[in-house]
């Protein structure tokens, strides 16, 4: 499938999980925790167990997404803000079920879910999501939605019994990628969420600590987001 058929098809549930604190004056701050996709047509989503969890307790009440919504005649798209709540959690596999807080009954949904299990290094995959989402706002960009292609690098089974625990792609996940659906080019299905990123810790002359991101980043298969959903 062309990935601009993918990006076209799914773009509109593809969303940002954010807190929206009030300040004085109107200066309220916002702090980007990550990417969702939108699982049903009443807004449940999915998004990364970390991504919800590191959020102190104090400021879950803040925690919103912001939703594609209309075009308007200059192609500028406008985001929908809405307050959310958790439904669900897989701590072991780092998922997280969650509930837009709306009487809406006609959200955006992704494709559909494709055969994790039978991924293989060499597929390649398109992820969407809004990676570096706080610099990028602070640039004065607005909401960014990007998208990346690359490829399986590594799969990654479990001991035990051979199943999929994750696979990695050949290219590094950014902060505000979290919880982003992670979709098989062929099919145009999400097979997975990009949850984390490699990098190796240098020291530089200044002794200060440089992280620098390498070109792997890691996913969970969508298996475990099916099994979520269905508990």
């Amino acid at each position: 499938m062309k990935i601009s058929e993918i990006i076209k098809k799914n773009k509109n549930s593809v969303i940002l999980v954010a807190l929206y604190v009030p300040g004085e004056n109107n200066q309220g701050k916002v702090s980007i925790r990550g990417t969702g996709f939108i699982i049903s047509r009443d807004g449940k989503f999915i998004t990364c167990g970390h991504v919800y969890k590191q959020i102190p307790q104090n400021d879950l009440p803040y925690l919103e997404v912001s939703v594609p919504g209309k075009i308007d005649e200059k192609g500028i798209t406008h985001y929908d803000r809405y307050k959310v709540k958790l439904l669900k959690i897989d701590k072991e596999n780092d998922l997280a079920l969650m509930q837009i807080i709306s009487d809406k009954n006609n959200f955006e949904t992704i494709e559909g879910f494709g055969k994790s299990e039978s991924v293989k290094e060499g597929d390649e995959v398109v992820f969407i999501g809004y990676p570096l989402a706080t610099e990028l706002l602070g640039m004065r960009f607005g909401i960014t939605m990007n998208t990346n292609h690359c490829i399986i690098s590594s799969v990654k089974r479990r001991g035990i019994d051979g199943s999929l625990h994750f696979f990695m792609i050949d290219t590094h996940i950014n902060n505000g990628s979290s919880g982003s659906p992670v979709f098989l080019k062929d099919t145009g299905k999400v097979i997975g969420i990009a949850s984390g990123r490699i990098s190796a810790k240098i020291s530089s002359p200044e002794g200060k600590i440089l992280d620098i991101p390498a070109n792997m980043g890691i996913c969970g298969p969508a298996k475990y987001i099916i099994d979520l959903i269905n508990k």
